[in-house]
């Protein structure tokens, strides 16, 4: 990997905590020492595909490795301050992809218009890097009204699943991007995108990305909705 495409030294770091669970949510500008590079490099090269079974509604792809590592050593602290994991964990990248929002809201498919949750392991987290202007929309957190719950752990993702399966059926969403509150889930928190903004929570925390549908689904890295997404697991 290039060097332009590394962390920047020392990027804006902020703390906040969302909801009645008060769970911890970083938001980091200046995340890269050039994003301009990473513009370049999405435009460049190997197309953005459809990954099979993956339910981003859009295209990906893989981003090096390094730029992976680097964001661990960048933020490796933060983290393991503010989400009090232990100092013998080591950072696993699982996935380090570009992503570009693409689907129309008519194709969603049901789950993809919910919020939703990555893994039920608290020590996953996700990091979300906007290379796109504020118009394409940020992400947005949840709590499900119904349980109450803004984070599914694996004791409560049985439950939970087979409630939300019952009320889906009861009453499918509309086609749409998950956005405000709704029947079955009250909005806690949202972050706005901002060019070269990261946002870090963990990966079982109730989620959607705000995807502006107004604002363009086209596949051009230039025009599209952009970002570098990322999850690191701490073992």
């Amino acid at each position: 990997m290039s060097a332009d495409l590394a962390c920047a030294a020392a990027p804006r770091i902020e703390v906040q905590r969302l909801g009645r669970e008060r769970q911890p949510l970083l938001v980091i500008d200046g995340l890269a020492a050039e994003p301009e590079a990473l513009c370049a490099f999405a435009g460049s090269g190997a197309p953005f595909r459809a990954r099979s079974g993956d339910y981003y509604p859009g295209v990906r792809k893989p981003l090096p490795a390094a730029y992976a590592e680097s964001l661990c050593r960048t933020l490796e602290h933060s983290v393991r301050e503010t989400f009090g994991l232990p100092d013998s964990a080591r950072a696993q990248p699982l996935l380090c992809s570009l992503s570009i929002a693409t689907t129309v809201p008519e194709l969603l498919r049901p789950i993809q218009r919910l919020p939703h949750f990555d893994s039920g392991d608290s020590h996953q987290l996700a990091v979300v890097h906007y290379l796109c202007p504020p118009q394409f929309g940020g992400t947005a957190f949840y709590r499900h009204r119904a349980s109450g719950f803004e984070t599914i752990d694996n004791e409560r993702l049985h439950g939970y699943a087979a409630q939300l399966k019952q009320q889906v059926l009861a009453s499918p969403p509309a086609p749409g991007y998950a956005s405000g509150d709704s029947e079955l889930f009250k909005q806690i928190g949202r972050v706005e995108a901002r060019f070269n903004r990261a946002v870090v929570y963990r990966g079982n925390q109730l989620h959607s990305g705000l995807i502006d549908p107004a604002a363009g689904l086209c596949a051009d890295p230039g025009r599209g909705r952009l970002t570098a997404t990322s999850f690191i697991r701490f073992l």
